[in-house]
């Protein structure tokens, strides 16, 4: 599910951890890029700030560099449907559904039945050779249904069937409604 993974010499022992549930969003107020990813880390407590990593690949890159600011999702169990949904190449918000996403001060969409979230505003941005290193500083965050849990790319992966092996890597975003 990562891209580029078969050309990674550690993929088998990246796939022995434990990998976060996160939707990633970023948008400049014309274009928007959704991303699942496992690459996200809290990097300090003063002030709050995450740290994501955004595959240059992706268009999401190029947003986020003009935009500065993005969005974290924890997808919650429940939302399998819907992420087996964005995998089959339905990755925009008119076709995830309007009603799945919540704003907060940035802009970019948040999973509205997701457990819960971070909206945050670029600090800094760390070329990395295939990947730009985001630091955002948390402007919002919120627990959206304490008794939801996440949802894993471990068990996207290790549930009957895995995940598709036509499942679509989101490369480039798509145009905000006007």
């Amino acid at each position: 599910m990562d891209t580029k993974s078969e050309f990674d010499p550690v993929e088998e022992v990246y796939n022995q951890r434990l990998r976060g549930p996160f939707f990633i969003s970023t948008t400049d107020g014309e274009r928007t890029h959704f991303h699942n990813g496992c690459w996200v880390t809290q990097c300090s407590h003063e002030p709050p700030q995450m740290l994501v990593c955004f595959p240059k690949e992706m268009e999401g890159a190029e947003i986020v560099s003009r935009s500065r600011k993005f969005a974290l999702s924890m997808t919650a169990e429940e939302q399998e449907p819907l992420m087996d949904h964005f995998f089959a190449g339905n990755q925009d918000i008119e076709s995830m559904g309007e009603d799945e996403f919540i704003f907060k001060e940035t802009g970019c969409p948040i999973l509205k039945n997701s457990q819960a979230y971070f909206d945050c505003e670029v600090s800094r941005i760390i070329d990395n050779r295939d990947f730009l290193l985001v630091i955002g500083d948390v402007l919002s965050a919120g627990i959206l249904d304490r008794s939801k849990r996440s949802l894993t790319v471990n068990h996207l992966m290790e549930r009957e069937g895995g995940v598709p092996s036509d499942a679509v890597v989101p490369l480039i975003g798509f145009d905000n409604k006007k």
